[in-house]
């Protein structure tokens, strides 16, 4: 047996438009490595609109990787421009199919949409590949041929121990595709990134994440896999890109405990209400350099129209406290949420303002609408203009306006732009 795996090259245009390759593709990476445990050949394909005419008559599964709504077009030139075996298994799976698997079926003209993780699912495909039972196969989608129309399984359980996972398949991409040199703070180390652990318990009305619970690989599963890049890669460092890794502190402590031995240097994301002065002096003497907090408003106004659930104190005593040990601090802030305005663009320059020599970097994004956000699917609460086209949910340097009169139009496009204008004066980079 022969399966191809399709995901996208992303190259997104960040840090005042230097056009950089993101974060590897871990989605399908894990899934090829599942399959890759079986014995079983796999191909990865990394396809763009400038690469998108491929012979896959050779294999018997062809995968596509939808990992944001953004790249759905890629995939879909991709299929109608590319050779394939008619008896061939066509399957889809990532976010983007997850939140829209009745499209990408219809879209791609595929035979199963696989929702929710892939790694159990595609292993029970591949197990019972070619006489399978759709029906009994948890987490998928896909059409009756006899009734003509869509069959949703039942859900598919999440995996509770994240260890059982193999580590992701790297050795299918190049090397410049892991390991990166300008991605860890202030440095030029040569770095990988790792996920440690999966989901978010929060739920803030901007974000596409959907799996409000988090689950967390054990500190000595991490160090196994951290050990494994020293030697193979030779790395310095490390990013963690969970979507929100500090939560849980015993589990963080755990993996503190094990990872300090490598002498690494290392970053993550963070809330500011999950964190404490103990904790981060451990996150500290693990060799963490730099943590990246969602701060997004100075607007309690605003934050509470984001469900955040966080206050402008807990901002301040969170950097306070990460700057005083001696962490750098990195600030994401996303202006142009529904109800954003002159006067809270004014309130968020003022809590930069008080604590910008405690604040190393910053990252500004406006907003926007990602497909499977609250925002998103409630888009008559907040007078929202959906995307027509996916190609248009783009992260950075996104200056279309989504919701709105044209005279809130007008001053969000002011206000950005005393925002803008206030963080290149005070911060190198952004």
């Amino acid at each position: 047996m022969k399966i191809a795996l399709i995901s996208p090259e992303y190259y997104d245009i960040a840090h005042f438009g230097v056009k950089r390759m993101e974060i590897p593709p871990f989605g399908v990476l894990y899934l090829a490595s599942v399959i890759e445990m079986k014995g079983i050949e796999v191909s990865l394909f990394r396809v763009s609109h400038e690469k998108c005419c491929f012979d896959f008559s050779g294999y018997d599964i062809v995968g596509f990787s939808i990992s944001s709504s953004v790249t759905y077009p890629i995939l879909k030139k991709v299929r109608n421009n590319s050779q394939f075996n008619g008896n061939s298994l066509l399957i889809a799976g990532g976010i983007h199919t997850t939140i829209f698997p009745e499209d990408v079926i219809t879209d791609l003209k595929i035979d199963i949409a696989c929702v929710g993780e892939g790694e159990l699912t595609i292993s029970e495909i591949v197990d019972t590949y070619p006489n399978l039972n759709l029906f009994q196969i948890k987490g998928i989608v896909y059409k009756d041929s006899k009734t003509d129309k869509f069959v949703h399984t039942p859900k598919r359980e999440l995996i509770d121990d994240l260890d059982t996972i193999p580590f992701p398949a790297r050795h299918l991409l190049p090397k410049n595709e892991i390991v990166m040199d300008d991605r860890l703070s202030n440095t030029h180390l040569p770095v990988a990134h790792i996920l440690c652990s999966r989901g978010c318990p929060y739920n803030c009305n901007f974000c596409a994440n959907q799996e409000h619970s988090i689950r967390y690989r054990t500190g000595a599963n991490i160090r196994k896999e951290l050990e494994f890049l020293i030697d193979k890669y030779d790395i310095k460092g490390f990013c963690i890109t969970d979507d929100n890794f500090i939560v849980n502190k015993e589990k963080i402590e755990d993996i503190c405990r094990e990872i300090t031995p490598l002498h690494l240097q290392w970053s993550s994301l963070s809330r500011v209400n999950t964190v404490d002065e103990g904790l981060l002096k451990k996150i500290k003497e693990s060799g963490c350099i730099e943590i990246k907090y969602g701060i997004e408003s100075g607007s309690p106004r605003i934050l509470k129209m984001m469900n955040k659930q966080i206050t402008i104190e807990q901002i301040k005593k969170a950097i306070t406290i990460t700057h005083e040990i001696g962490i750098r601090v990195k600030a994401f802030i996303l202006h142009g949420f529904p109800g954003e305005n002159l006067e809270s663009t004014k309130e968020t320059i003022q809590l930069l303002d008080e604590l910008k020599n405690k604040i190393d970097r910053i990252s500004l994004f406006r907003f926007v609408p990602l497909p499977g956000s609250p925002v998103y699917n409630n888009p008559e609460d907040y007078n929202l203009l959906l995307p027509q086209n996916f190609e248009d949910i783009f992260i950075y340097n996104n200056g279309r306006k989504w919701w709105g009169t044209k005279h809130d139009q007008d001053e969000l496009e002011q206000s950005y732009q005393m925002l803008e204008n206030y963080v290149r004066n005070n911060w190198e980079k952004f």
